[in-house]
This record gives structure tokens, sequence and C-alpha cells, in this order.
């Protein structure tokens, strides 16, 4: 799969906006703890998340300009999870760089997300400087219940076998992963102005392209490799985490030989090739691709109707390339 491009290389003149969000970051990142540190791994993220804020603001006729704060809450609550993820895969590196629990220990990288999360919403509520207090306590409110829903979630897949159903996969991947898309889709169009017809439309946009975001992600931890990703590939195979090709796999093939499989490579009998092989003998990469492939054409088709061009552009840009796996 080819890798999407730097975000400042898409279409839509957002560039100096994504930066105004690097240099908020910086400053609220100053007084935190470990606040160097984290400039460090904030300043290699491709602010995936802020640069869809800033697209739906504009998808809608809004002023970007109005929306850098809502942006710095997405990217910080963004973080946050980052940070609580990695406890929770073991993963020994993000972005290119020693992970936080590893650098600092379990114990304040679970603090230092959970500052995050609160700074995230401080950030949001600074937005009462440019837009009527009922607004911002409406967006606010929208970024807590879908933070919640992120939350279940990821609860919900660490809950689940690896051999759920495509439909239970689906279900737990359209809040876990989902959620922050639509989050950052929901707060541009509303702080934009957007009415209840283009709050949908965006929301459906968001649930589309974390969807296959998450496609993208299962894919790559079978068959990326670390040195492109800037992260441990295989994290979510070795935890028994639900994943698309396996649950596709196992429909076409014994169960038992898979499991088998699976457990040889816990135990380092064999290598990922050996699974690779498996899933491109019975096409299962292909039609990964495929499913992931409608998701993208759905969360387009969305944009219809939207008055700004420019931003329609940036929103389609963005659904229309393979996602930016570099560093998430």
């Amino acid at each position: 799969m080819s890798e999407m491009p730097n975000l400042m290389e898409l279409p839509v003149g957002l560039s100096s906006y994504i930066e105004r969000t690097r240099q908020g970051l910086r400053k609220r990142l100053g007084g935190a703890p470990a606040g160097d540190l984290l400039c460090r791994y904030f300043e290699r993220g491709k602010m995936l998340r802020a640069y869809m804020v800033f697209a739906a603001s504009m998808s809608i006729g809004g002023d970007p300009e109005e929306v850098v704060m809502a942006a710095e809450a997405v990217e910080l609550l963004h973080g946050a999870s980052l940070f609580h993820d990695d406890i929770i895969d073991h993963a020994s590196h993000r972005r290119g760089i020693i992970s936080l629990h590893e650098r600092l220990g379990v114990g304040k990288a679970l603090v230092i997300g959970d500052d995050l999360l609160l700074r995230a919403f401080t950030a949001l509520s600074e937005a009462r400087a440019c837009h009527p207090a009922a607004t911002v306590l409406q967006a606010m409110e929208a970024l807590n219940l879908l933070a919640i829903d992120c939350c279940r979630g990821q609860f919900e897949e660490l809950c689940a076998e690896r051999w759920i159903s495509e439909e239970q996969y689906s279900a737990i991947i359209g809040r876990k992963t989902a959620a922050p898309f639509v989050a950052a889709g929901v707060l541009g169009a509303l702080l934009g102005g957007g009415n209840s017809a283009q709050l949908a439309q965006i929301r459906l946009y968001g649930q589309q392209v974390g969807i296959a975001f998450q496609i993208d992600d299962d894919l790559l931890d079978l068959i990326g490799e670390p040195g492109a990703l800037g992260k441990p590939v295989g994290n979510s195979l070795a935890e028994g985490r639900p994943m698309l090709p396996l649950i596709y796999l196992c429909r076409l093939t014994s169960e038992d030989a898979v499991r088998r499989k699976l457990e040889q490579l816990r135990e380092g009998e064999c290598d990922r090739d050996d699974l690779v092989e498996l899933l491109e003998q019975h096409g299962i990469v292909d039609r990964v691709l495929k499913v992931r492939q409608r998701h993208l054409d759905a969360a387009i088709a969305t944009l219809n109707g939207f008055p700004n061009a420019s931003g329609v552009e940036a929103l389609r840009a963005l659904a229309s390339r393979t996602l930016p796996r570099a560093s998430v």
C-alpha cells in the first residue's frame, strides 16, 4: 500500500492553521508534567485530526481561524489516548521514539495521559473567546460523549475474543477508532456554524473514515514494516485483538489451523511471513482492501451539498488516499 503524503501537501491551504495548532500545543504542553518530552511526541504527529477540524469547518463555510482551539483539544485528547493505548498494548515505541511509559514508567504515563485529557477540555472551553457560550457548551458535550464512546469501544475490544463476528468487530471499531474522527468533524462543523443536516453528514463522514483507518491498522499490524510505521508491528496480533483479516481467514479455513499458526507466531516458531502468505493465498488482503475502499467511498458520498468547494476537496482528498501510518 502506498503511503499518503504529508498533510501539508494536500490540495488545500491549511498548512498555516496546522502550524498554528502545533504552536498552541507547544505553549499548552510547556506547563504540563514532562512537557518538553511530550512536545517531542506531539511534534512527530501528522495532525490528521486537527486537519479534519479545519477542513470540516471550511466545508460548511466556516472560518478555520475560529476553530484552532478545537483542533488543539482534539490533538490533546488523541495524544492522551495514544499514551494509554501504549500501556495497554505493551508498545515499546511511539512515533519513532521510545514510548512514554517505557521512558517514565507506567504510573507517570497514566497521570500524564489523564492530565492531557483535562487540558483538552480546557482548550475547547477557551473557544468562548470567538463563539457564543451556548455553542461552546454544545461542542464540549459532543466531545465528552464521543470520548466516552471511544472508551467504551476500547473496553469492548479488550473484553472481546479474537474470533468475534464481523458485525461485532464493526461495532467495536465504530466506537473505539471512529469516535475521535467523528469528534474532529463535529467540532469543526459545529463551531463553523453548521446546521443539523450538515452535522449529521460530517458525523457519517468521520465514522466511515475512522473505520477505514482501523482496517488499515489491522493490515499494517500484520504486514507492515516497523521502520516505516514508527511503532512496533504485531502488537494487536500478540495481544489477541480481533482483526478483520483474521476474522475473514477463519471463515475460509479451519479455525483450529489458524489458531495453531497464531500460537506458533507467539512462541516464535514461525514468522509473520507465514501468516502473510496464508492471507494472500486465500485472497484476504485484497478482500480487506475492498472493504476499506467501500468505507472510504461512503465517506466521500456524504460530502455532496456542502457549500465550500475547498473544504470539500480537503475532506475528499483525505478519504481518497491511503491514510497516513508513519506516525498517527
